[in-house]
């Protein structure tokens, strides 16, 4: 062997395979952002009100993957993955040691297998926002308000 054969597969073996945007792949539990379909926070994971933009990605993408942090406690993970299962998505679960730092670590990703989708917005409180409605107030009568 060459000494131009010899140096890559020593540096390989140094300091392993080179990725592609490893760090795009470590924060979108190991796809990248480009076939990311819909994305959400540990946080957002973890609270109920989530569960129906959850539904509304599955019935609209069911050929697409469910990637769920496998950090996550099982409780909270249960309902997506009934979801999942009930709507036949395939789902998987990752456990990366490699966790990026940050307020940002995914929870669970919506994603192709391999083609590139590019969708302009991921996260799921801006793609299916959370109307809170606030709760009326009566009305007070004509004599209530002559006494006030």
């Amino acid at each position: 062997m060459t000494d131009n054969n010899i140096d890559p597969h020593l540096q390989s073996g140094l300091y392993g395979v080179p990725q592609l945007h490893p760090d795009e792949q470590r924060k979108y539990l190991g796809t990248f952002r480009e076939r990311v379909s819909l994305a959400m926070t540990i946080n957002e994971v973890t609270a109920a009100d989530n569960m129906t933009g959850f539904e509304k990605e599955l019935v609209a993408h069911p050929d697409y993957r469910v990637l769920l942090n496998g950090m996550i406690d099982q409780d909270s993970l249960a309902p997506y993955i009934t979801l999942a299962h009930q709507h036949n998505v395939n789902f998987t679960l990752t456990s990366n040691s490699e966790d990026p730092a940050g307020a940002e670590i995914m929870g669970l990703v919506i994603a192709t297998e391999k083609t590139a989708i590019n969708e302009p917005v991921i996260a799921i409180n801006e793609k299916y926002p959370i109307v809170k409605s606030e709760p009326q107030q009566s009305k007070k009568s004509f004599f209530e308000n002559l006494f006030d």
